[in-house]
């Protein structure tokens, strides 16, 4: 009964508050120390740790100059560490929807309840799917909360009836408002949602049309220094660099063939809200929850009935506090309409305009901004569409449905930094270091390598982390996408490619290269040898086409190993199977036979054996050349499982000389298959 009644005497921002964050820890927290860098982390943190604060405003200047402060800040605090930066972006993404129901509790005094709903809605949208990655997103999460709570102050600022408060909210609303834009530009729909909130408040006063819109104006009129100062700063002295944020540049097109762009933003528009509104609560379910396995799925479903809980508590706290209004007033219902279609179409217009279009998973971000209009009009809808009872029961799906799609996208996220960390420690274990200037072409299995610096920026934590150029950021290692165009440059070998992304330079060399390749996830890594390429049962054919240009002389065997540092890979992994390969294979880079057949037998005291039968390869050269045939035979019957290991065992011992004649014998007999 004390708890019951202390809870009952929290303030109700503070209980909502309190509400909103536990559950989204629960939505968004679950593999938080699971999570490590992805996509631009890489080369954003690569740069700081090279050059600090000077090459993250370099990173920043050449679209969002005034992100280079918030990083530069966060990173002075944080440094490395990503899990610091995901506590912040959660952190960011819980003000957001506190902000949400700031505004929502001040413009509709009497629906803290629905209040409640729309910023629950807002804080678990299952359409915006980059939360795990804090460090990349840190400045749309930032801009989000204050895009949220510059518009609650600004309601505030009109609602008030001291000048001072006006003066102070008003004043606090446009500094907000600053920041928000000068983190992402394409978040200026929420000015649309600020005046429609002024105008709203302003036509509830009755009396003549006219009237109410030059009373708005004129009492909102300090708003318009948000945008006025904004976008004279951006279109008259910011000259963006990039593509995708150039005003000028994304119009274009639109005065060389303007009915052409109308009808494809009309489309797109179109397309877009629709997959806010609807896409977003089936397409990443289907993606991320249900691929799960049983266990994860129980676990997601237990998630998401504690969230249901939580919501349902906080409902009936929020109803308590309301005051009786009449069940017929539908003026609040028209209101809150209104401002969920002129917030989705206002968030999304300036995505359409600068001609990207909302993808899932890809391009999630730009439902940030339309996800309050989503949230919004869901909120209206249960209300409006559902009795009570029936209402829980939609509001308990659509939590569901968001927890079990966090929890599958976190879960991917912690499996993509663990396959990841993984695959580096195999690779530190392997090379002791690499030589200067290299180009890798790195495969991890089942994690999509898009950009260059997924492969440089790991590498060069762990051998080069200092930039090897006084004036620039330029790492020592450098990296080629395996795609079809790496291929055809490697196989015409080009010449040195020079490259300068946001002030980092890269001169990768397609005829300096060498392949790190992971065919499967039950493979270890496989350094590809050019002068013996060993492929896997499991290779893509891309590897094997390129395979033969694998330079190996580009690990230097005699220099010290290189251990990864453990705030960006976590602690070493347990040596299995791949620690006693990579181990074998770099002594057979040696030279050193008898040190292979040792870790061999170290590893079948163990109990350990590799699920790709190409890992025996070095095991198999080293019982060859050492004449041991007995070993040679026992592993026959295991390496003719497979035909295609079998003929590369045939191939490759084929061609070395010295061996004696009963190797040979048993090789040819054994292994050759007819």
């Amino acid at each position: 009964m004390k708890m019951k009644s202390r809870v009952k005497n929290l303030p109700g921002g503070l209980l909502v508050s309190i509400l909103l964050t536990v559950i989204a820890a629960l939505v968004y927290l679950p593999f938080v120390f699971q999570f490590g860098y992805y996509f631009d982390d890489w080369y954003i943190m690569f740069a700081a740790g090279a050059r600090g604060a000077e090459a993250i405003r370099e990173i920043y200047s050449i679209d969002r100059p005034a992100g280079a402060f918030l990083m530069n800040l966060l990173y002075g605090f944080f440094g490395a560490n990503p899990f610091l930066y995901n506590l912040s972006g959660f952190a960011f993404r819980v003000a957001g929807a506190v902000g949400v129901f700031a505004l929502c509790a001040t413009v509709w005094t009497q629906r803290r309840a629905f209040a409640f709903t729309t910023a629950l809605l807002f804080l678990i949208y299952p359409g915006f799917l980059s939360q795990p990655n804090g460090i990349t997103y840190q400045y749309y999460l930032a801009g989000l909360a204050a895009a949220t709570w510059s518009i609650a102050l600004t309601a505030r600022s009109i609602l008030s009836d001291k000048l001072s408060a006006k003066a102070w909210y008003f004043s606090l609303s446009i500094v907000l408002g600053w920041f928000y834009l000068s983190q992402i530009e394409w978040y200026i729909g929420f000015e649309a949602i600020r005046w429609a909130i002024i105008l709203m408040i302003h036509f509830r006063e009755g009396g003549n049309a006219r009237q109410n819109v030059i009373r708005a104006v004129l009492r909102g009129s300090p708003a318009f220094l948000i945008p006025i100062v904004f976008l004279g700063w951006r279109l008259f002295f910011f000259e963006s660099e990039r593509g995708a944020t150039d005003v000028g540049l994304q119009l274009g097109g639109f005065f060389s063939y303007p009915l052409q762009m109308l009808f494809r933003w009309a489309t797109s528009l179109a397309q877009d809200m629709f997959n806010v509104l609807f896409s977003a609560w089936t397409i990443p379910l289907e993606r991320f929850a249900f691929p799960m396995d049983a266990s994860n799925q129980a676990i997601g479903l237990c998630v998401g009935a504690l969230c249901i809980l939580l919501a349902w508590f906080g409902l009936k706290q929020t109803q308590d506090n309301e005051t009786t209004v009449s069940s017929d007033d539908s003026t609040w219902r028209r209101e809150m309409f209104w401002l969920g279609l002129i917030a989705l179409i206002a968030g999304l217009l300036p995505v359409t305009l600068a001609n990207r279009e909302v993808a899932f998973p890809t391009y999630s971000r730009y439902t940030l901004a339309a996800s309050l209009g989503a949230a919004v009009l869901f909120a209206l809808g249960l209300v409006s569409w559902f009795t009570p009872k029936s209402r829980r029961m939609a509001l308990s799906i659509l939590i569901l449905t968001s927890a079990l799609t966090h929890y599958g996208n976190g879960l991917q996220y912690a499996t993509t930094t663990q396959r990841t960390r993984d695959f580096w420690h195999q690779v530190a274990w392997r090379v002791p270091q690499f030589q200067k200037n290299t180009t890798l072409i790195a495969n991890i299995a089942s994690v999509a390598t898009e950009e260059d610096y997924f492969v440089w920026g790991p590498a060069n934590f762990i051998y080069y982390p200092q930039s090897q150029n006084a004036e620039a950021v330029q790492p020592a290692l450098y990296a080629a996408v395996l795609n079809q165009n790496t291929i055809q440059n490697v196989l015409l070998r080009e010449r040195q490619e020079y490259d300068n992304r946001r002030g980092v330079i890269t001169y990768k060399n397609y005829r300096n290269i060498l392949i790190l390749s992971q065919p499967s996830p039950n493979s270890c890594v496989h350094v590809i040898n050019g002068l013996q390429p060993e492929f896997s049962s499991a290779e893509s054919d891309s590897i094997r086409v390129i395979g033969s240009y694998s330079e190996i002389e580009h690990i230097l065997v005699d220099e010290t190993h290189h251990t990864p540092p453990e705030l960006v890979f976590g602690p070493e992994p347990t040596r299995t199977w791949c620690f006693f390969f990579q181990s074998a294979d770099l002594a057979r880079q040696r030279g050193e036979w008898e040190t292979v057949i040792h870790l061999g037998e170290e590893a079948k005291q163990r109990g350990l054996s590799p699920a790709d039968l190409i890992e025996w390869m070095p095991f198999i050269q080293a019982y060859a050349i050492t004449g041991d045939v007995e070993r040679l035979s026992a592993l026959a019957p295991v390496i003719t499982a497979e035909p295609y290991i079998a003929l590369q065992v045939c191939r490759i011992l084929g061609g070395v000389e010295g061996l004696s004649s009963d190797v040979i014998e048993t090789v040819d007999s054994l292994y050759c298959l007819e």
